[in-house]
């Protein structure tokens, strides 16, 4: 029975938070709205008090990490007190950076309750992300499905670029889809490896999500994937799945470049009166037209993290606080860049698009040297858990999530940031995987 109740909490809690469903309203405390996945997420942490002595033992050998964590929501907490921006808003983000990480930690100790939980977890995981994979299929291919997608999940947001619709799921954004398949096709190598999944389910499986991130678009997602492909050729094992995976990756991304390029005139559609217009949206085009690489994706990165800087600058210590970034833009931003993203600041939308330089930002120096401590005893444990073999699926994946902060800042998003702090703890600290990638391989095939 209890393992019947494991199991469907670890189910039910993934795709809550793989929803990002907001329920209701709740003003008085200047919260936007209750998320679905809340009620979840607090159910798991509590669960450990039905098991409270194993719970004090598995809480005796993470103290430290523990205590980093809580030194970080304490630094965040002054940080909201001495902020010059609204501390309930502060106060907000800060409960969800506590809420990242109770979750993941409470979730880590249901997987230790129940052998075989962890890699339940895992398989989840791949399961749900070729649910969503076929999701984003059905969006690009229908219209209506696309609408109800855009209306119940993003605001009514559709992310459309040169003409090409990117799906996103029930994501806020596709980078955060994209995303997510690729950790999705990294997990099912790992499993590959470690168990013995059938070829009539991982190709499939493996050429779906291929297919789906590819169509996400996104420049992190491909990131993400590819670094660590290459980094599993060197390892004899792993080499064949890798290439086969990275030639069908390049296969789609050049199928889907030749897509686009009839929509590339798209890109030249600018007026440019030659007078200097006062509106924004106006300004945006004359200078586009002007000067196009300035402001394409990478040019507007380029000036949020230079934002951030200025931030650090005038906030070096406790940052401008916990979700300030885009309220501050306002003040920090570029002339230029206030004109090209206005309508994403007005709604809120903007992060630094950097991990590191949105916490020095936000936390300063001391909430982001306690955050980068905290992770690098993750990875020194990861190291000793799973031993110095670097070019296997677990550093595959623990890379691909290490990447993904690097041209973006996922901290806003509660699915992705559970999904990959969970694995993070899971790799680090579950004492039921093996060091090396195929160690263990049962008999039967699973899936």
């Amino acid at each position: 029975m209890r393992s019947i109740v494991l199991r469907s909490y670890i189910v039910l809690l993934l795709l809550s938070l793989a929803t990002e469903v907001d329920l209701f309203p709740l003003k008085i405390f200047s919260v936007e709205s209750v998320p679905f996945s809340f009620f979840f997420m607090i159910i798991g942490m509590m669960m450990p008090l039905f098991f409270w002595q194993r719970f004090l033992l598995f809480l005796r050998g993470k103290r430290t990490l523990l205590i980093l964590g809580a030194l970080f929501l304490l630094s965040g907490l002054v940080s909201v007190l001495l902020s010059p921006l609204p501390r309930l808003h502060g106060a907000k983000v800060l409960f969800n950076y506590g809420l990242f990480l109770g979750t993941s930690f409470s979730l880590l100790f249901l997987l230790s309750l129940e052998r075989g939980l962890g890699l339940f977890f895992l398989k989840t995981i791949a399961a749900i992300s070729v649910l969503y994979a076929l999701l984003s299929m059905i969006e690009v291919m229908d219209r209506d499905f696309l609408r109800f997608l855009a209306d119940t999940f993003r605001g009514g947001e559709q992310n459309i670029v040169h003409g090409w619709l990117r799906p996103g799921a029930t994501f806020l954004h596709p980078n955060i889809f994209g995303c997510f398949m690729s950790l999705g096709i990294l997990i099912f190598i790992y499993l590959k490896e470690r168990l013995t999944v059938k070829n009539s389910v991982f190709f499939p499986a493996v050429l779906t999500l291929c297919l789906a991130m590819t169509l996400s678009a996104s420049r992190n997602a491909m990131l993400i994937l590819l670094i660590p492909l290459v980094i599993l050729f060197f390892n004899k094992k792993t080499a064949p799945t890798a290439l086969v995976v990275l030639l069908v990756t390049l296969f789609l991304l050049a199928a889907m470049a030749l897509l686009q390029s009839r929509f590339t005139d798209l890109r030249n559609v600018r007026v440019n009166t030659g007078k200097t217009p006062t509106n924004p949206v106006g300004m945006r085009n004359q200078l586009m037209t002007k000067t196009p690489v300035a402001f394409n994706t990478v040019g507007t990165r380029l000036m949020l993290w230079e934002s951030a800087i200025r931030m650090l600058k005038d906030h070096p210590v406790l940052g401008i606080g916990p979700g300030g970034y885009n309220r501050a833009l306002k003040e920090y931003a570029s002339p230029s860049l206030l004109a090209v993203e206005k309508k994403k600041i007005d709604r809120e939308y903007l992060n630094a698009h950097n991990g590191l330089l949105n916490l020095l930002a936000e936390f300063g120096t001391a909430g982001a040297t306690l955050a980068i401590l905290f992770f690098l005893l993750l990875f020194r444990k990861i190291i000793q858990q799973q031993g110095p073999v670097f070019p296997s699926p677990v550093y595959a994946i623990v890379l691909g999530i290490v990447l993904s902060f690097g041209p973006d800042a996922f901290f806003f998003s509660r699915f992705y940031m559970v999904i990959s702090l969970s694995l993070l703890f899971f790799f680090a600290l579950h004492k039921d995987v093996s060091p090396s990638a195929g160690a263990t391989t049962p008999k039967e095939p699973i899936f």
